[in-house]
């Protein structure tokens, strides 16, 4: 018989020399044996996760915590551990490809992120499976522009076998926070916008806080630009009010070292920190988001917030990984013409996508109601040449005055 070592028994299943001399310690590879201070490994011996969820493939075990978003809670705690992660789930396969589906989906793996959600579907399991493939399904059309797949993945959604009132919340929460993805804020429950969670299951309360400062962030939006109306609430008055309520929930976050929150929520308060002009603020989060994303290449979380951010992101990016800015570039390029064309077949509209990132950045101020001098002022350019811009802008677009320049951020 023909044996390996460890380093390359690693690197046939592609995880970690540790992962394979814990998987030997604990008698899980058949037919390996200590030699000196390490292990020799048949040479056709069966990675041991694999060969288990094999044996428990007929088994219908219940997810591990109780909400669609695993990547979310604490079974990922730190960066860089996230596909150490999908083998300590080896003993429950739905759960590992549920797992494996979100980790891929923040990289932007959009083919895979779809050939796991359809699994989850044929197999019709339960709630939180049924429920997690409808909205991975649901994000893969965004990014796709596939507004048939788009409208299955609700159906879904709206049959996943739910039991109690508690995931009946969940299934109305994950209808809202996929329509959220194409900037539809009309069917978020009334208990949810007061930050009501105590309707959810606390596995869920991380997901939560996520989508409900992406929430206030859209909400901001469209109030400053005027396509709907807060009571008492003016400008960018709720947009300044969004730190304030993003920071605890981020210290949070921290405090329970769960990553992919903590990466969504640093990018978010960004975003209301680069659109309030307080960029040395967002850059103190985009580096921690950054720093999180990067050593298990989360890029897809990023190219999410990269149209919000201007040019931001890709310069600290730049500082840290030009080749990761190049492969961001490439994935928001992606997501950028699937959802124009998911949003234009939706709402039957003929939005284009092809401003600038300067002219997107302009058009924003222009449609949030500032004056021509404090755009110049943001821009570092001056009055004469934003007047000059944005009537050029307004030529490309069709856009027949400023607020109508907001469909185009």
């Amino acid at each position: 018989m023909k044996y390996i070592t460890v380093k390359e028994a690693a690197e046939k299943w592609q995880i970690s020399t540790r992962r394979v001399q814990i998987f030997c310690s604990q008698n899980r590879i058949a037919g390996a044996y200590r030699f000196g201070k390490s292990y020799m490994i048949p040479e056709n011996a069966e990675y041991p996760s694999r060969k288990r969820a094999q044996e428990k493939s007929n088994a219908k075990l219940p997810m591990p915590r109780k909400t669609p978003f695993l990547d979310m809670t604490n079974l990922y705690k730190a960066a860089g551990t996230a596909d150490e992660c999908v083998e300590r789930l080896g003993d429950n396969p739905e759960a590992q490809a549920l797992f494996a589906a979100e980790i891929a989906y923040s990289r932007g793996e959009i083919d895979k992120v779809i050939e796991h959600a359809k699994e989850f579907l044929r197999s019709r399991s339960g709630f939180y499976a049924v429920n997690a493939g409808g909205m991975l399904l649901a994000l893969a059309a965004m990014w796709k522009g596939d507004i048939a797949l788009y409208r299955q993945a609700k159906i879904h959604i709206c049959e996943a076998p739910w039991k109690t009132a508690e995931d009946k919340q969940i299934m109305r929460l994950s209808l809202a926070c996929i329509d959220s993805a194409v900037r539809d804020l009309s069917d978020y429950p009334d208990w949810f916008r007061k930050g009501q969670f105590e309707h959810l299951h606390p596995d869920s309360h991380p997901a939560a806080k996520v989508f409900y400062i992406k929430y206030f962030i859209i909400a901001a939006q469209e109030q400053a630009k005027g396509t709907i109306k807060l009571p008492d609430v003016t400008g960018m008055g709720l947009m300044r009010v969004i730190p304030y309520i993003a920071e605890p929930l981020i210290s949070r976050v921290v405090a329970e070292k769960l990553v992919v929150p903590e990466i969504y929520l640093r990018l978010l308060v960004a975003v209301a920190y680069h659109q309030l002009g307080e960029d040395e603020n967002a850059i103190v989060h985009i580096d921690k988001a950054i720093d999180l994303a990067l050593p298990d290449r989360l890029l897809g979380i990023l190219a999410e917030h990269r149209r919000n951010l201007d040019n931001l992101l890709d310069d600290r990016l730049l500082l840290k990984d030009e080749k990761a800015l190049a492969k961001l570039k490439e994935l928001h390029k992606e997501l950028l013409q699937g959802f124009t064309k998911l949003h234009n077949s939706l709402f039957s509209k003929n939005i284009s996508n092809a401003l600038t990132v300067r002219q997107r950045e302009m058009c924003r101020l222009a449609a949030f109601g500032l004056p021509d001098k404090e755009i110049a002022v943001r821009m570092r350019v001056e009055p004469s040449h934003v007047k000059k811009e944005l009537f050029m802008i307004m030529n490309k677009t069709g856009a027949a005055n400023r607020k109508e320049l907001g469909a185009y951020i």
